[in-house]
């Protein structure tokens, strides 16, 4: 089993949420020295100095792992990267999706960076 981290659209209560069935919640974490932008109705984890980014972690076959990286469009829009995320119980190594497009012109999160995308960003890049 592989563990990947989810900071957006698969999370808990959002709108791609469970379409793929396998995949098991082990828990919430923090990504540190990474900040969330606005890329419409997504968002785009990307390196930024003293920002985090909170999500959940979450078990997953191979085969789950090679749908999550067609529906990411791993090597195209998002990188996988395995990265440390500090959890209650300690720092685990797991999947990140980072973003792998330009950044310039959209706007970032609070330093504290929690998916809702009914919210409006709070700082302009």
């Amino acid at each position: 089993m592989e563990k990947v981290f989810t900071y957006g659209t698969l999370m808990k209560g959002q709108r791609a949420y469970g379409i793929f069935g396998d995949m098991n919640f082990f828990c919430d974490g923090v990504l540190k020295g990474y900040g969330l932008y606005e890329v419409g109705t997504y968002p785009a984890a990307v390196t930024v100095k003293d920002f985090c980014v909170y999500g959940e972690i979450y078990e997953v076959n191979e085969e789950t792992l090679r749908n999550l990286d067609e529906y990411e469009r791993e090597g195209f829009l998002y990188l996988r990267k395995r990265l440390p995320i500090e959890t209650e119980t300690g720092t685990v190594e797991a999947w990140v999706y980072v973003y792998n497009r330009d950044v310039s012109s959209l706007e970032l999160r609070e330093p504290i960076g929690k998916w809702t995308p009914q919210r409006r960003p709070a700082v302009k890049a």
